[in-house]
């Protein structure tokens, strides 16, 4: 691993016009994918972004919303990672597979208050109701493309010899 300081001295020395080739050799950087990916995050994140120790939380609704707009748009991992400023692809991947699992649960702790629907405004109605659709459309959304690609591996199409 390398520590905050010669990340950023890597980076500095790319803006300064030094070639991949040669800071990686100046650090002992492995690959220059390493490096690249250092610059994209700089570049998307800012210097702030090699600073932090403490892992990022996201809330429930975020993660749903990450996820529909990616079947919505039939964007790529990384093209939701980006547009939503996340770090890794994988976190866009892992939540999809918790979602395909049954297993991206609302946040465990305190239940909130019980409202008895009498009690509820008709905004907090509609928001709570808005918040379901969204997710039952983000799982139906799901569960059809792994239909669809298991519907795929099933028949697989046969060629016929003359």
């Amino acid at each position: 691993m390398f520590s905050r300081e010669i990340k950023l001295a890597a980076i500095k020395d790319y803006y300064n016009g030094l070639g991949f080739t040669k800071i990686t050799k100046k650090y002992g950087i492995k690959g220059s994918a390493t490096l690249y990916e250092w610059i994209r995050k700089f570049d998307q994140f800012g210097p702030k972004y090699f600073s932090k120790n403490t892992k990022t939380y996201y809330e429930y609704s975020f993660k749903i919303k990450v996820i529909n707009w990616r079947l919505r748009n039939h964007e790529s991992l990384t093209n939701a990672s980006r547009h939503f400023k996340l770090s890794s692809p994988c976190v866009v991947y892992q939540w999809e597979r918790l979602v395909s699992e049954g297993r991206l649960n609302k946040p465990k702790g305190r239940p909130p208050k019980m409202k008895n629907d009498k009690d509820m405004s008709l905004e907090e109605k509609n928001k709570k109701l808005e918040q379901q659709v969204t997710y039952l459309q983000a799982k139906v959304a799901y569960l059809e493309k792994l239909d669809a690609l298991i519907q795929s591996k099933k028949s697989p199409t046969k060629k016929k010899h003359k």
